[in-house]
């Protein structure tokens, strides 16, 4: 990494030199030329640094894992746009075919055959759509507990992205499946996924967008991964009557009216309607806390360092899922050498 950063600032400072001696009278046509040429040294000497940055690898980037990529991708010499760049030239290396990645976009894996990769699920994030609002309890049968035709992203046996709608079934239905895409991911372990992630996300969005995107609620103060259901109970508790994301109440009397009376109240809970409130909220809380104590360890960094493919809380619509997919899977993420003709 040291060398990258090197060789980019000697590069800088290279262009910078030859912009100011662009100044004495060529012509625009030698003008346009020149800039031409310079992106094309650019994007060249982009290369170079990968196979550089490398180094002391089998020659995959990905071996640096996640958390040394997203800080060198978040560095001012990650971040300049011709590195950017040279990041989405996957087809044109010598190897045009070594990047593709296999892409199931309609994968339904099993909620409990998966496992989560960041270091943190929130309590309020996991419960507070099916446990408040009737819809989203029944959409927990479809797979997709939005009902916004929305897709966690996996790969093979890890969450990558979608945490708290996988948590959110979880809470209720472990049995259930979830709506996937699923991304197969080249890497030893979850952290060299992550960081082909990573790297696929800078690859896919516009070169002079800065930091990667990253999620900015991270530290949640109600995690549960690790707690037991006594402890999750409380907290769960705690949050009865308060308002959630879906602007309803935490298990609120009219959304239990309804619960209790319903086929997934029968199925998921074993209500009946001739429960009262209070016993309908004291069973749904029970098995909410049992469920979600059997959560799976983590096996990823702290959130900030997780894969944002719909661009997390700081690049709103600057990237998309699918088109992250669509480079992934056409091989254009140049992440493993050799990375030029």
């Amino acid at each position: 990494m040291k060398e990258l950063m090197e060789s980019w600032r000697k590069f800088s400072k290279k262009i910078l030199t030859e912009e100011i001696a662009l100044g004495g009278g060529k012509s625009q046509s030698a003008m346009s030329y020149q800039g031409s040429k310079e992106r094309e040294e650019g994007e060249e000497d982009g290369k170079d640094s990968l196979a550089k940055a490398a180094k002391g690898t089998d020659g995959d980037l990905s071996e640096f894992g996640v958390v040394k990529i997203v800080d060198f991708l978040n560095s001012p010499e990650g971040k300049d746009p011709k590195v950017r760049a040279a990041l989405r030239t996957g087809q044109e290396d010598a190897k045009a075919k070594d990047e593709v990645v296999a892409v199931n976009n309609e994968a339904t894996p099993n909620v409990s055959g998966l496992k989560p990769t960041q270091n943190e699920i929130s309590l309020s994030k996991s419960i507070g759509w099916p446990l408040s609002s009737y819809d989203t309890l029944k959409n927990i049968a479809t797979g997709d507990p939005s009902g916004r035709g929305m897709r966690i992203v996996s790969s093979g046996d890890l969450v990558i992205d979608g945490h708290h709608r996988w948590s959110s079934i979880w809470s209720v239905n472990p049995q259930a499946a979830i709506d996937a895409v699923d991304v197969g991911l080249p890497g030893k372990n979850a952290d060299q996924k992550l960081a082909v992630a990573q790297l696929a996300i800078a690859a896919t969005i516009d070169p002079s967008s800065g930091d990667v995107p990253k999620a900015t609620t991270g530290g949640a103060k109600d995690n549960i991964l690790g707690s037991d259901a006594a402890t999750i109970k409380d907290m769960i508790t705690s949050l009865v009557g308060k308002k959630m994301d879906s602007g309803k109440p935490l298990l609120g009397d009219e959304y239990l009216e309804t619960v209790k009376s319903s086929k997934e109240g029968k199925a998921y809970f074993g209500l009946e309607p001739n429960m009262s409130n209070e016993q309908a909220r004291g069973i749904i809380i029970d098995k909410a806390s049992n469920n979600l104590s059997n959560l799976p360890e983590p096996q990823g960094p702290e959130r900030d360092y997780m894969p944002q493919f719909d661009g997390g809380d700081t690049h709103d619509k600057q990237v998309s899922l699918s088109n992250v997919v669509a480079r992934m899977k056409a091989g254009d993420v140049n992440f493993k050498g050799p990375f030029k003709e």
